[in-house]
């Protein structure tokens, strides 16, 4: 067999892999890992892969590297890996495994007296793409995991990403001469115009966004969830990484993979919907994604046709592709250019030919009148006092990730609901929902093991003691179930709340409420709390015992209870102070408040609706953050990611002591389906590391928006931390004097643009900025350059 090399001797066109037995493999699994394994060969174009099976667990792959691979290129992939494994701990990639001696890889000696390189990393369980069917949310979700490889190799180079590899499609112009050795006459010369069209399109690949990518992200490198669900269960195959533009590894993938009934337009456009969801796309990068699909399929054609010519092993492995591939690249360049493209913006949430973020748009411009039919509609069914956000309300139909679409197909960025924790239309919540929806879903009076399963997970999140649930529908429930388990336990009656707190909007919650109330409507059982407010309160930043000043009013607000005969039951807090004004509460205040409301026989109640889960970035819980340790926690919206759940957590003998005097049920609290979507949002968590990505993106965009304020005076104070920040906007700096018909511009004014934030605080001066916890630094960009716009045209 001939092993010529064309087109200036292009790395992976040379096939002749190792000659490892399995017998080997399992010697060398021995000798270099310890590992008492049986082997089974693994398909590799270029490499041997065996898979290696221990008597229990999934087991881990050797890789024995082809005698002429480049040590530099193995030591590439190898740290890859490893920045991989750091970056996104979720992601569905393997892991290298040390020697027994600590190295990440070692040399072998081959059948033949030549010299390799092993390594081994962990085996994904799953079954091939290439082996699946798969419909639009598996799709979907393997263009989202696609973005997360992209950006967790973000700021990962190494020397070895310029290798020359055929399978890299700005080779293109070296490959044209083997068009002429594809059998059919019009194939090859469709293939020969593609490659030369693609050498051409060379400088406008060069100014794209450029990293290094996985360029290969192919069905045969892709595993999916082995029992059918919309999931991605790893990417593999890391030999073809090179330092390229970024949307190549879109392009391949688009091209590659076909949905079940789908053409390759329809696929790719859910592909492409996946993957801006996570990594929006630029402008550029829509432009050339045609071509590059293009690209893709005659590189392919044109490599498997010298290979029919000069390599028939390796023709063999890619007899597969010759089925599939001809008919997409075929019908694919039938669909021509403009066409492709507009189907591709539209799945990118792009106007055709106009990019994402865009100069604001006159209302009359947006379909004001379109609206008018729903509103009027609205108005008769639901009554005129229900709010709507924005002055053009949004007619939203659709949402991925950090994104919102409406009914005229325009995209918005999500910076402002906190509801859908883990991102919009989460495909392993939807998953879990339907899965349990398609079982049973029932009350809770029979047995059944999710709810137990997620008390048991939730409960070991919180500090020790806090051991016991009460499951309701969402978080007024929660909040009115934990005051009345406060007054059982206590026997007191009485209520702190901060100043403009908002907890719910049942009868007894209400009154622990006084959002936009003056004091003098305050209920007589309920004293307020002084804010602890650094910009513009009693205290201020600089103030050392600003955290001692603020909570001693708790001992005020005790007192002035007992006068009016009431014992404090407890003092409830949300521990983001959201309607505070989302303050920058002074180290040690709610700790003191606690421990103060707990010496004067109250508890106290941690609201977790807006703060827990990980949204500081630092800590799970808003109570941890502050260093308070609850008596009560209580949780709803963002638990079950949108879907009606509440929770409340506390110690057994405070639940014993309102169980033993109430018949407390609830029909819908803690159902099977609601709990399945409570443990897949712990699941998404911590398989996609938010906590993390709440930390380091929310400090990314404060620290972005805090710099606006040498441009735009009219920004006061920036406050929050993790994916939680308020801007409070001022017309002066040094009155202060508060600018709440600026703060409802700016909101509109970034609506069309197309980013969504909301208004908060008791002047209604703040901009609230709350985004789903997948929010990542370059949605963030998008953000701060909308707010820098809308607040250049106050």
């Amino acid at each position: 067999m001939s092993n010529n090399l064309p087109a200036g001797d292009l790395t992976a066109l040379r096939t002749n892999p190792p000659g490892f037995s399995t017998v080997d493999a399992e010697r060398i699994a021995r000798e270099l890992y310890g590992m008492e394994a049986r082997a089974t060969a693994l398909f590799s174009e270029r490499d041997q892969n065996f898979h290696l099976r221990p008597a229990q667990g999934p087991g881990a792959v050797l890789k024995l590297y082809n005698a002429l691979e480049d040590p530099a290129i193995v030591d590439f992939q190898i740290g890859a890996l490893g920045h991989l494994a750091l970056q996104d701990p979720g992601l569905p990639v393997p892991r290298l495994l040390q020697t027994r001696t600590g190295e990440r890889s070692a040399h072998v000696e081959g059948p033949d007296g030549a010299g390799h390189i092993a390594c081994a990393i962990t085996f994904l369980p799953g079954r091939l793409l290439e082996k699946a069917q798969p419909g639009p949310a598996l799709l979907r979700e393997f263009g989202r995991t696609v973005a997360r490889l992209d950006k967790a190799l973000r700021g990962f180079f190494h020397p070895a990403a310029g290798q020359r590899i055929a399978w890299d499609i700005r080779r293109a112009g070296e490959l044209r001469p083997y068009a002429s050795l594809i059998g059919d006459p019009a194939a090859a010369a469709a293939v020969a115009r593609v490659l030369e069209r693609t050498a051409g399109r060379l400088p406008a690949f060069a100014a794209l966004r450029s990293q290094i990518i996985h360029n290969d992200c192919n069905p045969g490198n892709v595993l999916v969830d082995a029992d059918g669900a919309p999931r991605v269960a790893g990417i593999i195959d890391f030999g073809d990484m090179i330092h390229g533009p970024l949307v190549f590894d879109l392009a391949l993938a688009a091209a590659d993979v076909a949905g079940e009934g789908m053409g390759p337009i329809e696929s790719a456009q859910e592909i492409i919907a996946g993957y801006s969801a996570v990594m929006p796309l630029q402008d550029d990068e829509i432009a050339t994604l045609y071509d590059a699909m293009l690209a893709r399929h005659a590189v392919t054609l044109a490599i498997f046709a010298w290979r029919q010519r000069h390599d028939r092993s390796g023709a063999d492995k890619l007899e597969q592709y010759e089925r599939t591939g001809l008919p997409a690249f075929e019908r694919l360049l039938s669909a021509g250019p403009q066409a492709a493209e507009d189907a591709f913006r539209k799945a990118a949430g792009l106007a055709p030919g106009a990019p994402f973020v865009s100069t604001p748009r006159p209302a009359a411009a947006a379909g004001k009148d379109s609206a008018e039919p729903l509103l009027e509609r609205r108005r008769r069914l639901l009554g005129s006092g229900l709010e709507l956000s924005y002055e053009r309300p949004l007619h939203l139909l659709r949402g991925d990730g950090v994104w919102l679409w409406d009914a005229d197909g325009r995209r918005y960025l999500d910076a402002y609901n906190n509801v859908p924790h883990v991102g919009h239309a989460h495909p392993h919540v939807v998953e879990a929902i339907a899965r349990q929806s398609a079982l049973l879903n029932t009350n809770t009076r029979y047995l059944h093991e999710s709810v137990l399963d997620y008390a048991e997970r939730l409960c070991a999140l919180m500090p020790a003691g806090l051991d016991v649930c009460a499951f309701v529908n969402c978080g007024s429930e929660a909040n009115d179930i934990a005051w009345r388990i406060a007054k059982a336990h206590t026997h007191g009656t009485g209520a702190l709340v901060m100043e403009n707190a908002y907890h719910g909007g049942t009868e007894a919650v209400a009154a622990l409420s006084p959002y936009d109330m003056p004091a003098s409507a305050v209920a007589p059982h309920v004293r307020t709390l002084e804010a602890p407010d650094l910009y513009r309160g009693r205290f201020r930043k600089d103030h050392p015992a600003a955290a001692q000043g603020y909570a001693g009013d708790a001992g005020r607000a005790i007192a002035s209870l007992a006068a009016a005969g009431h014992k404090p039951a407890a003092a409830m807090i949300d521990t983001a102070f959201i309607s505070s004004g989302m303050l920058d509460v002074p180290k040690g205040y709610l700790r003191t408040v606690a421990e103060t409301v707990r010496a004067a026989g109250g508890l106290f109640i941690a609201d977790e609706v807006q703060y827990g889960f990980g949204r500081s970035g630092t800590h799970f819980w808003g109570f941890d953050f502050h260093g308070a340790l609850p008596d009560i926690v209580t949780m709803g919206k963002p638990v079950g990611n949108g879907h009606p759940l509440g929770v409340i957590v506390t110690r057994r003998e405070i639940l014993k002591s309102f169980t033993d005097r109430t018949d407390y049920f609830s029909t819908f609290g803690g159902n099977p389906v609601s709990a399945s979507a409570g443990l897949a949002v712990l699941d998404v968590l911590e398989r996609e590391g938010l906590q993390e990505n709440a930390r380091r993106t929310g400090a990314y965009f404060r620290q972005g928006v805090e710099a606006l304020m040498a441009r735009h005076p009219a920004i006061g104070d920036v406050r929050g931390t993790g994916l939680v920040m308020g801007v409070e906007l001022v017309r002066d700096r040094k009155t202060q004097e508060p600018a709440p018909d600026w703060t409802r511009r700016v909101a509109n004014l970034m609506r069309e643009q197309g980013v969504l934030i909301g208004t908060e605080g008791p002047r209604r001066n703040l901009l609230k900025i709350r985004p789903p916890l997948c929010f990542r630094p370059e949605h963030a960009d998008l953000a701060i350059e909308a707010l820098d716009r809308a607040l250049a045209a106050l």
